[in-house]
């Protein structure tokens, strides 16, 4: 059982308190690290700041089930735009057919065309992955009306999982361009970082890929002093 959250929880003190409840790290990306329960059937995946997989979540929770997609039970709030989203226990996926499903979606990343493979075309014109197609399209409009550092879509095998009896899952398929934001900081544009709060910034900085030390302790001090640019142009 997810132990209970305060709303003003820190991602830290969120991890702890997991840690404490039984649940293991499984792993850590950029932005978010992922516990799992200790009966091993779902998965906390705890952030300070991620706004954009913060909004696939949400459309998870509100839309319809569907077979290729995550399955995502709850998002706890943590403090100010931190937060866990509880979800189903995932494992890495056979590639081939995680490439497979790729394939059939037909959506190009930010970097890489979207792939072509002849023997995923009955794959693409299946219903779910009609959907599925059509959701990401309305997240990637989403994200793009939202943030200037938008990055759009990261649809690659790597982020298609598996559940444990081999079902292909799709997991943080669009993505804020972080590295952009973190130039932005260190090079004091804070004209390109309006979107976001100096709280939003803050926390950014305590994200995964950021390590304790003096070139972070720099960058939360240029945070400190940046003139940010015009508010965020959607807040809610």
């Amino acid at each position: 059982m997810l132990p209970t959250l305060a709303p003003d929880t820190t991602a830290a003190e969120a991890r702890a308190a997991l840690d404490e409840a039984g649940w293991r790290e499984v792993g850590t990306g950029d932005w978010a690290w992922v516990l799992a329960s200790p009966d091993d059937r779902l998965a906390a995946r705890v952030t300070p700041f991620d706004p954009a997989f913060r909004m696939f979540a949400d459309s998870c929770l509100t839309g319809r089930p569907n077979p290729f997609l995550v399955r995502i039970d709850d998002v706890v709030p943590l403090r100010r735009k931190g937060y866990v989203v509880v979800m189903e226990r995932l494992h890495p996926a056979d590639e081939a057919q995680a490439k497979g499903l790729v394939a059939s979606l037909g959506i190009a990343t930010s970097t890489d065309p979207a792939p072509d493979d002849g023997e995923s075309a009955a794959l693409a014109d299946h219903p779910d992955v009609v959907d599925l197609r059509r959701r990401i399209q309305e997240l990637l409009a989403e994200g793009a009306r939202r943030f200037r550092l938008w990055g759009g879509a990261d649809v690659k095998p790597g982020n298609v999982l598996q559940t444990a009896d081999g079902r292909l899952r799709l997991t943080d398929p669009v993505f804020v361009r972080g590295f952009d934001m973190f130039r932005a900081i260190r090079d004091g544009r804070g004209d390109l970082l309006g979107d976001f709060s100096r709280a939003d910034l803050e926390d950014f900085l305590t994200i995964p890929v950021f390590e304790p030390g003096p070139e972070t302790d720099a960058l939360r001090r240029t945070v400190a002093g940046l003139a940010l640019g015009d508010a965020q142009r959607i807040t809610s």
